[in-house]
């Protein structure tokens, strides 16, 4: 990704408040909100040493209609470059869900990252695509829970969403300490959220 990024191809064989804030790109049109964090969370993820591995699951989905980005370029690609120090980007696969792969990941990261992305663009061609994106975030988020070597890595799960549905696509992940929004994932929300979070 022609920085320290190590990026998983799309077939995964390469390499504090509970208030909501928003980040906008103009004063009347957010595009970020952090809907909860806790405190301690917010701090760990703001004072992450320049060793630990951010890692990044994103879901394997079409570009947004409209992208500037070349076809066969990751769309969450420029959210992997926005994230700080190292970051090892894996996609995973809606269909498919968790597999070894995902799990081997998790071992050598000191904060997750997890896309899931229910814009209109994806759920009007995938009724239950924001299912299948939450429960590889609840098998992941478990396996960090009971994994005792993983007990302090912060989990952050990045809900991409618009339209009607974005407040009962909130309500659907409520079970995860830290969730984030962002309206669209084209480069700018992307790295609007990535600055929200870590407060850059």
């Amino acid at each position: 990704m022609g920085e320290r990024k190590s990026r998983a191809s799309p077939k995964l064989n390469k390499d504090h408040s509970s208030s909501r804030k928003m980040s906008s790109s103009s004063s009347t049109t957010p595009t970020a909100a952090i809907v909860r964090c806790p405190a301690s969370t917010l701090r760990r993820l703001r004072h992450l040493k320049d060793r630990e591995v951010v890692t990044l699951f994103t879901p394997v989905v079409p570009h947004p209609p409209s992208t500037t980005l070349a076809k066969d370029m990751d769309p969450f690609e420029p959210l992997g470059r926005a994230l700080p120090g190292l970051v090892r980007h894996v996609p995973y696969r809606l269909d498919i869900g968790m597999t070894e792969t995902h799990r081997d990941h998790l071992s050598s990261a000191g904060a997750i990252f997890v896309v899931v992305c229910a814009t209109e663009n994806i759920t009007s061609r995938n009724a239950g695509a924001l299912e299948k994106q939450a429960r590889f975030a609840s098998d992941l988020q478990n396996k960090v829970q009971t994994s005792s070597d993983l007990a302090n890595v912060p989990v952050v799960v990045l809900l991409v969403t618009n339209g009607a549905a974005r407040y009962s696509h909130e309500e659907a992940l409520k079970a995860f300490p830290v969730l984030v929004t962002c309206e669209d994932y084209t480069p700018r929300p992307l790295q609007g959220a990535v600055h929200r979070i870590f407060g850059k």
